[in-house]
């Protein structure tokens, strides 16, 4: 199978806080860039999404701020007077898109009034395609709903009969050492666990042990059946505990990441005065004590990390996450049903939709520009309910994450949302800050790309919403 993977896995941290405020505020205050403010934003004078300060863990109020002057007359200033544009320019815009001799697929589009809902064009906003890494806004609106924005992954260590086993409970962003809890990835430490087991079991007086991993939260495949070959670079294989993502020395992903895992806390326990001899992966007995337990991050920033990075490792782990939460088996067909069963609950547009996986390399997943647009909307107007966690992880145009290097120039902040890419697929939903001053929504999806035109394909795509910022 040819490799269909073109976004990146990244894993490093991105510069936008997670401070949950009202999700209009998030929405409008990094889109109303153009003059002075995203300078004061990004020097933390101000309190908007773009920030030099760490990711914050948990809501935290919203202050009171002095407005602060644009430098550049001309920027767009939000107004809900501002007259919508009309339903003809769209169409006008999404034509001359469809017309573009660049676009070498079939393409869907939707564009709405955000704070409305009102459809001011579409084209073939019903026919499922396939939407490559778009597939995470699914993934974000299961995991923030079925989970809740503030629950963490605990990873236990359990006690019995002289065998000590390390429980994977879904944090795959361990550290080998000291966690830090002004970070995601790395934010629990499996040094700080073996802080408390060793004192623990020396407590009890023992020096010796048996240990072993306990991975049993997930099962089934390592791997979709579509990820195949090469394109398992993309992802980390499933397991419920790993450091680093169960990253190697040479920056690639490990085939056992678990075992990795048991092996570095073997030695964290050695340099503690416990001996630990690993032994096979098992479960633990019902009679094992628990003896230390270290949390992951929220929710809420593994979402905001998995979007703005396009992270497909924590998608999948998110999605197996779910799956078990909905009383599914931990496996990628556990993680596609409990995703299809939340959204069609919620009463979702799902028709001619389909969940293959949870982070878009599967080739078998449909969804439709309706249900992107839906997801998005739903963000936009709601306040004090889960989703509102998921704005401030899109990307923003020539700032941050998959969409750092694109829509820049006039464009730059005044766009963000999902990319995906795949050799057959392009997509981009999200928000717009029109020049007159309007939030419009909108979802593209374009598949069946002709072979080697996907880059071409986004650019068509960016022109296309850069004619709609002009309305």
């Amino acid at each position: 199978m040819a490799s269909v993977r073109r976004e990146p896995d990244r894993l490093a941290l991105c510069d936008t806080s997670s401070v949950n405020r009202k999700t209009q505020v998030a929405v409008i205050a990094v889109l109303a860039l153009g003059g002075s403010y995203v300078l004061a934003d990004a020097f933390d004078l101000t309190p908007g999404l773009i920030t030099t300060r760490p990711v914050a863990d948990s809501a935290q109020e919203y202050p009171s701020i002095e407005p602060i002057g644009a430098s550049d007359p001309t920027s767009p200033v939000f107004d809900e007077e501002v007259a919508v544009p009309s339903t003809q320019a769209v169409s006008a815009a999404i034509t001359g898109f469809v017309d573009d001799s660049r676009l070498k697929g079939d393409p869907s589009v939707r564009v709405t009034d955000t704070l409305t809902g009102e459809e001011l064009g579409a084209l073939n906003e019903t026919e499922a395609r396939l939407p490559a890494s778009n597939q995470k806004l699914l993934t974000s609106v299961v995991a923030l709903e079925e989970l809740g924005p503030d629950t963490t992954m605990k990873t236990t260590a359990s006690f019995a009969d002289g065998t000590l086993y390390l429980v994977g409970g879904g944090d795959v962003m361990l550290a080998a050492g000291e966690g830090d809890p002004a970070a995601v990835n790395g934010h629990a430490g499996l040094g700080d666990l073996a802080d408390q087991v060793a004192e623990q079991l020396t407590e009890q007086g023992e020096t010796s042990i048996k240990l072993s991993v306990d991975s049993s939260l997930f099962s089934g495949t390592d791997y979709h059946p579509d990820v195949e070959g090469s394109d398992t670079a993309y992802v980390m294989p499933m397991s419920p505990i790993a450091v680093d993502f169960g990253r190697n020395d040479s920056g690639q992903y490990s085939s056992d990441p678990g075992g990795d895992a048991v092996s570095v806390f073997a030695d964290a326990l050695s340099e503690r005065g416990i001996k630990a001899d690993v032994i096979d992966p098992a479960t633990a007995p019902d009679n094992a004590t628990t003896i230390g337990t270290v949390e992951s991050a929220s929710v809420r920033v593994w979402v905001d990390l998995m979007l703005t990075d396009s992270n497909n490792s924590l998608a999948e782990v998110l999605g197996h996450l779910v799956g078990v939460s909905q009383g599914e088996e931990g496996t990628f067909e556990g993680a596609a049903q409990a995703t299809t069963d939340i959204l069609t609950s919620l009463d979702y547009p799902m028709e001619g939709v389909k969940v293959a996986d949870n982070s878009g390399l599967s080739v078998s997943n449909r969804v439709t520009t309706e249900l992107q647009t839906t997801i998005l909307t739903n963000v936009y107007t709601c306040e004090g309910c889960n989703l509102e966690a998921l704005a401030s992880g899109l990307p923003v145009a020539g700032l941050n994450g998959t969409l750092g290097d694109r829509l820049t120039g006039d464009l730059g902040g005044r766009i963000r949302g999902k990319t995906g890419t795949l050799i057959t697929a392009a997509s981009l939903s999200g928000y717009l800050y029109t020049d007159s001053g309007r939030l419009l929504t909108f979802s593209v999806l374009v598949d069946n790309i002709e072979e080697g035109n996907a880059p071409g394909t986004r650019q068509v795509i960016d022109d296309f919403l850069g004619t709609l910022a002009a309305l």
